[in-house]
């Protein structure tokens, strides 16, 4: 392997030239990231591991060492002890932020770190660093020192193609599709850092419509030909602008996970568009429920379930052995205020064991922000994720006036309550 015979003296001189000054490293530094990006996943594995554990703060004789460091001086002790325990990679990352794209290169080196975890035996020294990673990268990338830009079809094609590319919500399936999205009544802004200019952290699309939404094709589809998406924003008539629809959100950097961005950007893209659009009344999201069939399964299989009845069980377990029964509009129509239900007590009362917070991701996110949850939507996603994932209901999570947004977040972060209008619990 690669790191006996290289990396790790490479590692040492790195260290050693670093302490005396960050400009002498920097070809070394240079080289190891060179070494690691040509490495293969082994090879990789090796590498973050031997950090992980070599320069991890020294366990021996740790309560005497601390004894050792404490005086009359309670500053100095608290500088003496943080010196001690801060692991010695954290000097190695610093080195690697001063790259001309070592912070890139930084956010890649974690994502590697988030996939290579679940392969590693006693990963605990590996998940440490990951954890020492994201705090570094959190300075690096707090809501300060990010841009908002909204991307049009004018923008940088760089940045237009990513947009395309880190779709996750919504596939866009072509051009046409894209520039629709980048087009009227339509807002797509991204989060940018300037030492990542055309790769966006998180990629928020907006739809402007003349009241909240109950259907993902109605927005998808709203720009009827293409003729039109060749229209000046100046042509939108304000007359039919009431509601703004958050219907995708994706963070597309799997290294900066950990670290909330996706709040502050739909924040900042509120007064952008209330800037804009004074007439703008409403504020909402239009979104998946990605686990809801997922859950209805276990439940369906589940013994000890007290939620479903055996008779209707039953009658699911018969329907869903077909493959065709969501084309038959009788049966949907009968198994809708049963899915409704079920999907309401999913949303408001299923949660993590461990943190109390909603077991639906896309519901947890929406509800951090400070959003309630405003209204199910059947039939609202007819393609065939929407069916694979919550059996075509999506539901909108309403963003009220900030005061109250912020309310609603203390109160879910800390007492884990959820938000509910009436038209939801009323289903339950």
């Amino acid at each position: 392997m690669i790191i006996t015979k290289t990396v790790r003296p490479l590692l040492e001189e790195i260290f050693y030239l670093g302490a005396r000054s960050p400009i002498l490293a920097f070809k070394n530094v240079e080289k190891l990231l060179k070494q690691y990006d040509e490495s293969d996943k082994q090879n990789r594995i090796a590498i973050l591991k031997h950090i992980a554990k070599t320069y991890h703060p020294q366990e021996e004789n740790f309560p005497s060492q601390i004894q050792k460091m404490t005086s009359s001086n309670f500053i100095q002790t608290c500088e003496n002890i943080h010196s001690y325990t801060e692991p010695k990679y954290a000097e190695l990352f610093r080195l690697i932020g001063r790259q001309p794209d070592g912070v890139h290169s930084l956010v890649h080196l974690r994502a590697d770190i988030l996939k290579f975890l679940p392969e590693i035996e006693s990963p605990e020294y590996v998940e440490r660093m990951s954890e020492s990673l994201r705090d570094l990268l959190a300075t690096w990338f707090t809501t300060g020192l990010l841009q908002v830009e909204r991307v049009t079809w004018q923008s940088p094609c760089e940045i237009v193609q990513r947009v395309s590319e880190y779709e996750a919500v919504h596939r866009i399936r072509n051009w046409t599709d894209l520039k629709r999205r980048l087009g009227p009544y339509r807002r797509c802004f991204v989060y940018t850092h300037h030492m990542m200019p055309n790769d966006p952290l998180v990629i928020l699309h907006v739809g402007l419509v003349d009241n909240i939404s109950n259907s993902i094709q109605t927005i998808l589809n709203r720009v009827k030909s293409v003729s039109d998406v060749t229209e000046e924003i100046l042509h939108e008539d304000p007359s039919l602008i009431n509601s703004a629809i958050f219907y995708s959100i994706s963070s597309t950097q799997p290294g900066l996970r950990g670290i909330e961005l996706g709040n502050a950007l739909i924040k900042r893209c509120v007064l952008q568009l209330q800037a804009e659009h004074p007439e703008l009344e409403k504020f909402s999201s239009l979104s998946p429920i990605p686990d809801f069939r997922k859950w209805l399964l276990e439940e369906l299989h589940s013994s000890s379930t007290s939620i479903i009845s055996s008779e209707i069980r039953s009658w699911f377990h018969s329907l869903f052995s077909t493959s065709t029964w969501h084309l038959d509009e009788t049966v949907l129509g009968e198994i809708r205020p049963i899915l409704m239900r079920l999907c309401a007590y999913y949303l408001t009362q299923v949660k993590h064991s461990k943190t109390g917070y909603a077991r639906d991701p896309v519901a947890n996110f929406h509800l951090r922000n400070g959003a309630v949850v405003w209204r199910l939507n059947w039939l609202a996603d007819r393609s065939e994720r929407g069916w694979k994932q919550s059996l075509s209901m999506m539901v909108n999570y309403r963003y009220y006036t900030f005061d109250k947004i912020d309310r609603n977040s203390i109160d879910y972060i800390d007492k884990q309550k959820i938000q509910v209008d009436e038209q939801v619990s009323k289903l339950l």
